[in-house]
């Protein structure tokens, strides 16, 4: 699957072993940790980071779903636009909930503050500055800094992972 030496799920051992433990049962270890497990500190980093997100009091899984999804999208990232797809669909967003979120759109399944924030996300995705007025209105609609800086840097390491995929992907 790679052409960096990387540890497959049922082949892995230690730490990396431990860190797929997390994932298979119920769902396939996704193919950005298996590329990182060529490098078993990164892929703690980066296991580190998924905690982080997994406990997260204010965005919550179809949130942080979408943002991928969204990340994704952008960077032709196919690995993890079906994942992401897969587990907004199981979240009980609708094909129309889906067509919105890729085109822009309000998704009704989500609150206009997650809409806003999306919406600053996509913003970021698109490399475009954000303006202090929306910062302001993600504020007022209940958004702390540290809310939007995360959910923003949730799309965009999804972007720097696409590129480490299509690099040494076979």
């Amino acid at each position: 699957m790679f052409l960096l030496d990387y540890q497959k799920p049922g082949q892995a051992t230690d730490g990396v072993a431990e860190i797929y433990a997390h994932f298979l049962g119920r769902t396939e270890v996704p193919a950005p940790l298996q590329l990182l497990s060529a490098s078993p500190e990164m892929l703690g980093l980066q296991f580190e980071q998924i905690r982080y997100f997994m406990g997260h009091e204010r965005l919550n899984f179809p949130m942080l779903a979408a943002i991928r999804f969204l990340a994704a999208s952008q960077a032709c990232f196919d690995h993890c636009q079906i994942l992401n797809r897969t587990w907004l669909t199981k979240s009980g967003l609708s094909v129309q909930d889906m067509d919105n979120l890729s085109r822009g759109v309000p998704v009704e399944v989500f609150s206009d503050a997650e809409n806003a924030l999306l919406h600053v996300v996509r913003k970021v995705l698109a490399k475009e500055a954000v303006h202090e007025k929306e910062m302001e209105t993600l504020r007022g609609m209940g958004w702390k800094d540290s809310d939007i800086l995360d959910a923003c840097a949730q799309g965009t390491a999804i972007i720097g992972m696409s590129y480490l995929i299509k690099a040494f992907e076979k």
